[in-house]
């Protein structure tokens, strides 16, 4: 009976609480549930307890299994079902945390089970390692109700069980069971009392509320190990049988709840048994359920029938420390969906970011914000004959006198009393639906007390409460014929006393105080007439007006009326402009500056100078919000915009919050003009579904940030979890929140990671950002509502994943949640892989040297074979280079030899002509080829080795002297300063006499080659130390005691890099190229060989264009010569014969005789390098024709050119420029093409010859030669071209002749000329159509006519051209102009000219000498 009253006093009690605080508004204590349901993913619809685990996460116990939740969304557990009874698992009673962060799960009918992190599943007690040493324990605990389960300071877990008592079960950290004990309330072990309840004191006692038994206490901190019966007492105090609830606050005390009672118990108090002083709250309750002492010392209370709520009260240590006259009761109610969903709540549990969650029966799981965002709302319910359009908020306005707040709707507006929180409404109607009243637009209170109304088409109003008037609409106008057309939006007063109104379609109206319309203002005086919104600037009379298209207009308030002073519109390219000409709400901050917002363009700020110019600044790059619908300002500064919810903006740092519907606002969309501030600072924004209120200074930053844990892994996009296989291994062996490290094959490198941040006070504006280091060198920010990272094609290496989170007020987690990773590489980029990469690089590198190696070697092999050849054929090149020159050295002598025998020879009878000087000639060239044949002798002993000398001691003076009185007479024919330089003492040394002649002949002639006309040469003797003693070596380097000999001219020199090579066998050095001598070769190597048998030394120095200097140093003694060298007699010298010194008288050829004048008047130019060989042709050929010479190539070319000889003889063999060079330039020049050549040479080959006459040579004769052939061929050749010549100019003089030419060039000659007289009157006439139509080559023809007729082919013409002009003058009577035009010319006086120089007779004396001679011929 007792029950049932109290039971119907709490619903009287509802019922009278519930109009009083609910109907009309929800206070800002009253809170804003969230409600997770099955709706949502629950298991079920009945929580009845819940957790949270130290990584954050909210765990839901159901009657369905168990639910993880993490702020935007739950996954599902189910326990395992018991396969010996098949008793299903799954209807959860208590949920507990140890103190090693295990949970732990009381079960209807299943007993206990714990969460196995490692595997993510839950497991029965019975699967504990150690459980078989507990088997009668754990089969009591595995088949019965866990009400509730709790831990005590030892980290000793204590389990209420429905029959069996309670048990402490004790595990080690590795989950391994040690020790269970049951502790018994009464003497029935197996029907004991039913334990709902059990918590721990810090004493270490238990206490134990049981159904039906009362409330019983242990000790925890008693040895249970050496007791074998281990027993609880029975508290008496409180009496009550029933214990619904045990309590342990955050200061300690315990809170006991009974079926109608709370007690309550001091911490101090908790030991004084058995007198334990408890102390009951005033008033009762209907079964309680649950209790809970929040962070604010609130006192949360659920009971069967609702959820109450008593404030903190003082705390005394004597009386319980809560307000029991302040009690606020939360019950469902249909017509506010953030109301309690269920009136029966089974659990509660405050979490580390003071968010309270509520296991409720039927209605899941409720969620309440203790600190949430203060927003108030104001908010009609949905009862009654409210509609929606009652909460749409147009306009606000306080009213600061009545404390009350008037807000403009779509259905009439109303007047809130803040005080008693009730409406009074006006032009309010029912409607049905959707549908909308008088849409009111603007309210605004004027300075007399009177209340302006403005409507959307329904006109405006007066209402001054003040005088107790009625509502009073105003009557049309002149200007306003119908207010069913015109939209009031916006009403100010200024203070002259005049009320403006702003119209969106009808301009500005001017009324006085008491309503009489008193002007309008729009176009044309305005620049619109569609306006929204009114500012009127009281300092400085200034009247602000926002328009629709026309930006914002500055007007001047007079008594008088408006004067427009700026306007501030949008102008293209002007950043200092507006972005827009849609302007509404007006905003002037403490600063002095006006904030425009825009529709559509956002936020501007019009600011002046100190001189007064105004700008206009764009605010989008730091409000994104492009349509601002209201603004407010507060105490610190900062705008307060509503829009797309509500942006708090600090203009200073540019710092902005955004504030949404999750927040507590009244939604997200905020209406144009419906904000007001009150002078408390109270800010009021109006939107669609009601208005939201608050204090500026009460919004404070949420200061928890996120605790971030990664959730899951998705390997190609398939889900891996704990103890999941993939591809044969495991890959997550623990939760992810205990370090370890995932390895990935190379192909599972295709993989996601799924995160969240547990804060719950708003997931859906939380942020995140994740990096992999070792992949990103910076933080990614996630895009909103991402909660992934997702990778692929990852370079082979380790990596770690980080990720952290920021709470709705951007505060970031400061420790981010980590997971490592390794991704391994391919097969084929693996160590080993690359060890067989390395091996079979390091056998390619093997492999590939010892290819290299073998091409090298054949290289090297073909190098060497081809430097051989190369080198063969060097010597082979020199040595022919040497016998060529040594062949060409012969047969000079030789030809001067044999020509003068020859021209002995065929002496006849008559007197000897020059008999001696040729004998003496031949002589000479004996002596000559025996001296040339000694060397050759004595090269051939150097290069066999078998140089012997035969040293004997002579006075080296005498025989230097006569060396040097050798060159004397060359010396002195050759114009040179030749001289000796010697001391006069007697020098003993001994030397080889044969063999230093031919040293010092071969320098001293190579001296006289080389040094021109008027040079200068020198020999000079010295003698270093003493002669009669031994020479002095050092490391086979003379030092004293020797002779030294200077050969020294001042001749062209040599190039100093060629030095070092003059001793070498065979070679010349390459200026005697370009000079006009030639030699074998071989002197200075003979030269070097001898002296180095002396054990002397020989050294040169020279320079190109100075002059070359030889200098011989020769030891004096014997003691370096070997006996076998020496020779003591002295050396007989043989002396020369002077023989045929006689000269003898010869006779000329006879052939000379026969010879014609022209050809004996004939030029032969005679080019030859031997000064011997040119003279003995000179005297062969001076007799008869007129000689010239020339020493080699370059000057022979030079006088060919300049004297045009009749005949070139040459010899191919010369330096500087050759025969065969100087054939070609002969035949190649048009100047001198016709000259026959004659070659002499030594080269007596087919291959030579055939190679001298294809460069144009006449005649090739080999030396040595008949003189009397030479001659002879020579003067048939001269014969041949003056007969041609003759015939020629006969032709041309029009003269008889009998002279015969060969057929072939008479043809030549006749065809040539005919041509061109049958184009003698074409003036155009040229050399390439004579040569086209003779059928020749243009060289050929020009190289034919140029050696018959010694003229060029222009000049061929230019004779028979003339020639044809001579016949016409002496066989007709034409005049001189006919003549010249019928042979081509067309100038007069060039014809006269031409005609004169080849008949030496002008054209008319030419015709008056022969016409007449032909009349008498004739």
């Amino acid at each position: 009976m007792k029950k049932w009253f109290l039971i119907c006093s709490y619903c009287f009690l509802s019922a009278v609480l519930v109009p009083s605080v609910g109907i009309a508004q929800r206070e800002t204590d009253q809170f804003r549930f969230e409600h997770i349901t099955v709706n949502e993913g629950l298991s079920h619809s009945d929580a009845m307890c819940v957790i949270q685990d130290r990584a954050g996460f909210i765990w839901v116990g159901t009657n369905k299994g168990i639910d993880r939740y993490d702020g935007y969304g739950l996954k599902q557990y189910d326990l395992p079902l018991n396969d010996e009874d098949g008793i299903a698992s799954n209807r959860i009673r208590a949920l507990h945390i140890d103190q090693r962060g295990r949970l732990w799960v009381g079960v209807e009918r299943a007993g206990l089970f714990w969460y196995d992190a490692n595997r993510d599943r839950f497991v029965s007690i019975r699967e504990l390692t150690g459980a078989a040493g507990f088997a009668s324990f754990i089969q009591k605990l595995a088949h019965t109700n866990v009400q509730a389960v709790t831990t005590d300071s030892q980290n000793r877990l204590w389990v209420a069980t429905q029959h069996y008592g309670a048990f402490m079960v004790q595990t080690d950290d590795q989950g391994k069971l040690l020790d269970i004990r049951q502790i018994r309330l009464t003497n029935r072990p197996d029907h004991e009392p039913l334990i709902n309840k059990l918590t721990v004191d810090h004493l270490g006692k238990i206490w134990i509320g049981t159904l039906g038994n009362g409330l019983w206490l242990f000790d925890g901190k008693q040895n249970l190990s050496q007791q074998k019966t281990v027993q609880a007492i029975q508290v008496t105090s409180p009496s009550a049988i029933n214990i619904r609830s045990l309590h342990l606050d955050r200061r300690g005390d315990l809170w006991i709840g009974t079926d109608d009672q709370i007690f309550w118990i001091n911490k101090q108090k908790l030991g004084q048994l058995p007198n334990l002083a408890t102390q009951p709250l005033r008033r009762t309750f209907a079964d309680i359920e649950s209790l809970y002492l929040d962070s604010s010392n609130r006192l949360w209370i659920s009971t069967n029938y609702g959820l109450l709520l008593m404030n903190a009260g003082p705390v005394t240590g004597v009386l319980p420390p809560v307000n029991e006259h302040n009690v606020h009761t939360f019950l469902p109610l249909d017509t506010d969906p953030f109301s309690i969903n269920s009136v029966r709540v089974h659990d509660i549990l405050e979490d580390r970011f003071h968010n309270l969650w509520l296991a409720t029966s039927a209605g899941g799981l409720n969620q309440l914000k203790l600190r949430s965002k203060p927003f108030g709302l104001i908010r009609r319910q949905m009862v009654g004959q409210t509609t929606p359009a009652n909460n749409y908020i147009n306009t606000i306005c306080k009213d600061e006198k009545g404390d009350k707040l008037w807000m403009g709707t779509r259905n009439g507006f109303a007047s809130y009393d803040l005080q008693t929180k009730t409406y009074q409404n006006y032009l309010n109607r029912s409607l049905s639906g959707d549908l909308n009243g008088i849409d009111v637009s603007a309210i605004f209170q004027a300075s007399n007390g009177t209340t302006w109304i403005g409507t959307r088409y329904y006109g405006l109003y007066l209402l001054n409460r003040q005088t107790g008037s009625a509502l009073k609409r105003l009557p049309n106008n002149l200007d306003v014929t119908d207010w069913g057309g015109i939209s009031i939006e916006s009403i100010t007063e200024d203070q002259f006393g005049s009320i403006w109104v702003a119209t969106f379609n009808g301009g500005i109206h001017q009324f006085n105080r008491q309503g009489h319309h008193l002007k309008t203002y729009k176009q044309p005086i305005l620049p619109t007439h569609q306006f929204t919104a009114l500012f009127y600037d009281t300092h400085q009379q200034i009247l602000w007006a926002s328009t629709r298209d026309a930006g914002v207009l500055k007007l001047q308030v007079s008594p008088d009326g408006l004067r427009l002073l700026k306007q501030f519109k949008h102008e293209p390219n002007n950043l200092n402009s507006l972005s827009t000409n849609y302007a509404w709400p007006l905003l002037k901050d403490r600063q002095g500056s006006l904030w425009i917002g825009t529709i559509g363009g956002g936020l501007h700020r019009l600011t002046a100078t100190k001189n007064g110019q105004e700008t206009i600044e764009r605010y989008s790059k730091w409000v994104p919000e492009t349509d601002v619908e209201s603004l407010l300002t507060d105490d610190a500064g900062n705008l307060w915009i509503g829009g797309a919810g509500l942006y708090k903006f600090n203009p200073l740092t540019k710092r902005l919050f955004h504030y949404d519907v999750s927040d507590g606002l009244q939604s997200n969309s905020f209406k144009v003009g419906a904000a007001c501030r009150a002078t408390d600072g109270t800010l009021y924004f109006g939107g669609t579904n009601g208005i939201t209120y608050f204090k500026p200074g009460a919004l404070q930053p949420n200061p928890y940030p996120p605790l971030v844990q990664i959730t899951a892994l998705r390997i190609l996009n398939q889900p891996v979890g704990i103890g999941d296989t993939l591809n044969g291994r495991v890959l997550l062996n623990k939760p992810f929140d205990k370090p370890q490290a995932i390895r990935l094959n190379a192909s599972e490198n295709d993989f996601s990671v799924e995160f969240v941040g547990l804060n719950y006070a708003n997931p859906q504006k939380q942020q995140y950002a994740y990096q992999l280091e070792g992949y990103n060198s910076t933080w990614v920010q996630a895009a909103p509502g991402q909660r992934t990272a997702s990778f692929a094609n990852l370079p082979a290496g380790d990596y770690i994943f980080l990720v952290k989170a920021s709470n709705d007020d951007g505060v970031w987690s400061t420790r981010p949640a980590v997971l490592h990773f390794t991704i391994l590489p391919p097969w084929w980029k693996t160590w080993w892989a690359y060890l067989i990469y390395l091996a079979l690089f390091a056998g390619a590198l093997l492999l590939y040297r010892e290819i290299e190696m073998t091409q090298q070697a054949l290289k090297n092999k073909l190098t060497l074979e081809q430097f051989k050849v190369e080198k063969e054929k060097e010597v082979t090149d020199t040595k022919l280079r040497f016998f060529t020159n040594v062949s060409h050295e012969l047969r000079t002598p030789l030809t001067l030899i044999l020509g003068p025998m020859e021209e002995l020879a065929s002496m006849g009878s008559g007197t000897l002509y020059n008999v001696k000087d040729k004998i003496i000639l031949m002589h000479q060239q004996t002596r000559k080829l025996l001296d040339l044949v000694n060397q050759l002798m004595d090269f051939r002993k150097v290069e066999s080795g078998h140089v012997a000398l035969r040293a004997s001691q002579e006075n080296i003076m005498v025989f230097l002297t006569e060396i040097f009185l050798i060159f004397k007479f060359k010396a002195e024919e050759l114009r040179l300063d030749y001289a000796m330089e010697a001391p006069t003492d007697v020098v003993p040394l001994y030397f080889d006499r044969s063999k230093l002649e031919i040293v010092l002949t071969n320098l001293l002639s190579n001296s006289f080659k080389f040094t021109p006309e008027g040079g200068k040469i020198r020999l000079q003797v010295s003698v270093i130390g003493s002669p009669g003693e031994a020479a002095v070596f050092q490391k086979h380097t003379l030092l004293n005691n020797y002779l030294q000999l200077t050969i020294r001219d001042w001749g062209v020199g040599m190039n100093p890099n060629e030095l070092d090579k003059i001793f070498d066998p065979y070679y010349q050095a390459s200026h005697t190229e370009t000079m006009r001598m030639t030699g074998t070769g071989i002197g200075l190597s003979l030269v070097k060989q001898f002296i180095e048998v002396h054990v002397g030394e020989v050294s040169v120095e020279s320079a190109s264009g100075v002059g070359t200097t030889f200098t011989l140093r020769l030891p004096f003694g014997k003691d370096h010569l070997s006996p076998e060298s020496i020779r003591e007699e002295p050396v007989q010298l043989g002396v020369v014969p002077n023989i045929l010194t006689e000269s003898v008288d010869v006779e000329t050829p006879d052939e000379r005789d026969v010879l014609t004048t022209p050809v004996r008047s004939a030029r032969i130019l005679l080019v030859e390098d031997n000064d011997e060989l040119r003279q003995y042709l000179q005297q062969l050929f001076a007799p008869t024709f007129e000689v010239f010479l020339a020493a080699d190539g370059v000057e022979g070319w030079e006088k060919t050119l300049d004297l045009l000889p009749d005949l070139v003889v040459s010899d191919v063999m010369m330096p500087r420029s050759n025969g065969l060079e100087l054939c070609k330039k002969i035949k190649q020049h048009p100047k001198t093409m016709q000259i026959p050549v004659v070659l002499l040479t030594a080269r007596a080959a087919a291959v030579h010859e055939l190679e001298g006459l294809e460069t144009g040579a006449d005649e090739y004769m080999a030396k040595p030669f008949n003189p009397k052939l030479l001659y002879t061929k020579i003067a048939v050749m001269l014969q041949s071209r003056f007969r041609l010549k003759e015939y020629y100019q006969r032709q041309i003089l029009l003269e008889p002749t009998d002279i015969i030419i060969p057929d072939e060039e008479k043809r030549l000659l006749e065809k040539a000329m005919a041509i061109v007289e049958t184009h003698l009157a074409d003036t155009d006439f040229t050399v390439p159509v004579l040569v086209r139509e003779m059928g020749m080559s243009q060289s050929a023809f020009y190289r034919q006519i140029k050696a018959i007729t010694g003229q060029s082919v222009v000049e061929f013409i230019r004779d028979v051209r003339m020639k044809r002009a001579a016949q016409l003058l002496t066989t007709t009577s034409l005049r001189v102009s006919e003549i010249a035009n019928q042979v081509g010319f067309e100038d007069l006086k060039h014809f006269r000219k031409t005609f004169q120089s080849l008949y030496t007779l002008s054209p008319s004396d030419y015709a008056k000498q022969y016409r007449d001679s032909v009349r008498i011929e004739g």
